[in-house]
């Protein structure tokens, strides 16, 4: 599924240039699940970010499902990470004229599948349940708890059934027994054959990962 060969990435800084991959090498296969953990500023928010085609190395290649992404432009990157990328990143970032419902719907939509108004709702209320939250689908993001927020991206991640699923600390602010139910989600969708590639600090979430590397 994913083959990184050679990566680099460095950032100017007001200290100089930082050098967060020197010619970083990982393959991952299909239906793997996948923690990463390290110290922060280790490099594991840029490394979901350059998987996603958010970034772009300095050097080196990145291949997902078969496609060089790092040779795509940015309308091919932005058509590749709706149609085949589920990325749950930190920042809460919603339509706030939309409620939790819409905005766990819109990137089927974006994605143009031609379907159904009623399958793209069925999924979307299926997700909310798994999650927890289909109490929540006609309120608004802004009126609701860090915690669910972070329920509420992980939904609209997951609307367009993606091959590769990004967490980016998928559990913060969340409790312990929502915890769990959150990463057995996540489990499932590696043993269905996705791959899931989670960034955690979390020890009790990191157990239930394939592997674990540490950056």
């Amino acid at each position: 599924m994913i083959e990184i060969k050679n990566l680099t990435k460095k950032f100017k800084t007001s200290h100089g240039t930082l050098t967060v991959f020197d010619a970083f090498n990982l393959a991952v296969k299909d239906g793997t699940f996948l923690g990463v953990q390290g110290k922060s500023g280790a490099g594991k928010s840029t490394l979901l970010s350059l998987l996603a085609g958010l970034q772009k190395p300095d050097s080196g290649s990145i291949t997902v499902d078969g496609t060089e992404i790092t040779a795509l432009g940015e309308k091919q990157l932005a058509a590749f990470r709706n149609r085949s990328v589920g990325y749950i990143s930190q920042e809460q970032s919603f339509l706030e004229n939309l409620t939790v419902f819409d905005n766990v719907r819109l990137p089927a939509y974006i994605s143009k599948r031609c379907e159904a108004d009623s399958e793209i709702s069925v999924r979307a209320q299926k997700l909310l349940e798994e999650l927890g939250i289909a109490h929540l689908a006609n309120q608004y993001p802004q009126d609701l708890s860090g915690g669910e927020n972070h329920r509420v991206l992980i939904a609209r991640a997951l609307i367009n059934d993606p091959k590769l699923i990004l967490a980016d600390e998928p559990t913060d602010s969340v409790d312990s027994d929502r915890t769990t139910a959150i990463i057995t989600l996540f489990k499932g969708l590696a043993q269905s054959g996705k791959t899931v590639i989670l960034v955690s600090h979390d020890e009790q979430a990191l157990r239930l990962c394939d592997e674990v590397i540490c950056l």
